[in-house]
């Protein structure tokens, strides 16, 4: 099976991680809507993906999902979806939702009296349109890194939200935090295998963007492995005290996530995702996970998800530009 991105001619994955930025005519938010819609609005009907790694004892397997390579029109709808699916949790129950979509796809702004409304759901992560230059040093080195972040987890969110699998039936996910820099897991799954009279069992992902021009992928899922090895235990108690008046067979495992986690139960488990402008990943590039929680030691218990995105920076731009174009 031919990859869906370019293997790395070094182990570590380092070559070809610069691809040349491109220009394309911007698609409005109705056309990227549109072919957004032709794939039923999933991001994982519009991405390349092929599954690696090992479903073995202490192994990690991982899927590999990827855009390289895609036209302007098509990377912007995945923007869309994006950034339709954030506003839509942002925004809640409020008319904001609605004003924000309707000035979107009609490409007219939405009324002075809707503005402010609609800014106080979107200036704490995208901030206000035209309130900084782009050439801002400060507002790059600040701004830019929790952009991609935020990104990167509504990214993973929504590729696992629209993940099928034969083995198990997703029973919860969590969404994305409010804030990216909010404290707490970045994400949570709860599954059941198939048949009646089953166990749940859960996964804690940590998520990150990959920072090409700093470091190798392998970096970034050692450093979230780490965090996942010190902090998953706490994330997992703020799990438990969300969910106390949670019920029924969920109910009971929100009660002992700490518990199956100390003593890496095989209904417990971890997974690292990553989002990345690395086109050449590594083969082994979720190697640290296995090291860093070899507790889990049951085949299934180590997940892994690269998101390969050619030029994300530029991307996370895309979707905050989606965002923008009601205000």
């Amino acid at each position: 099976m031919k990859s869906v991105v370019g293997s790395a001619s070094e182990e570590d994955g380092s070559e070809g991680d610069h691809p040349d930025m491109t220009v394309a005519p911007l698609t409005s938010p109705a056309e990227a809507a549109r072919l957004a819609a032709q794939h039923d609005n999933q991001v994982s009907r519009l991405l390349a993906s092929e599954s690696r790694g090992q479903h073995a004892p202490g192994r990690c397997a991982w899927d590999l999902v990827a855009m390289v390579g895609f036209s302007a029109d098509r990377r912007s709808a995945v923007a869309w979806i994006i950034a339709e699916a954030i506003m839509k949790f942002r925004c809640g129950n409020s008319r904001a939702f609605a004003c924000w979509r309707a000035a979107a796809l009609s490409a007219n702004a939405v009324t002075e009296d809707d503005r402010e409304l609609v800014l106080s759901f979107v200036i704490s992560v995208f901030g206000r349109p035209g309130a900084v230059e782009s050439d801002d040093a400060k507002a790059k080195q600040g701004k830019s890194n929790h952009l991609e972040g935020f990104v990167a987890e509504w990214l993973w969110h929504l590729i696992m939200k629209e993940q099928k699998a034969a083995h198990r039936e997703r029973k919860y996910l969590s969404e994305p935090s409010y804030s990216v820099t909010e404290q707490g897991e970045d994400g949570f799954a709860v599954y059941a295998p198939p048949g009646a009279n089953v166990s749940l069992f859960f996964r804690l992902w940590e998520i990150k963007k990959h920072n090409t021009e700093n470091s190798v992928v392998t970096t970034t899922v050692q450093r979230a492995s780490d965090q996942l090895n010190t902090r998953g235990l706490q994330y997992l108690a703020k799990l438990t005290s969300a969910h106390r008046q949670t019920d029924g067979d969920l109910g009971i495992l929100f009660a002992e996530l700490g518990d199956l986690w100390i003593n890496a139960d095989p209904r417990a488990g971890a997974g690292v995702g990553v989002a990345t402008s690395t086109v050449s990943p590594p083969e082994a590039c979720f190697s640290p996970l296995e090291s860093t929680l070899g507790q889990f030691t049951n085949a299934g218990q180590l997940e892994g998800l690269l998101c390969v995105i050619e030029n994300f920076t530029e991307f996370a731009v895309e979707v905050r530009r989606m965002v923008w174009s009601a205000l």
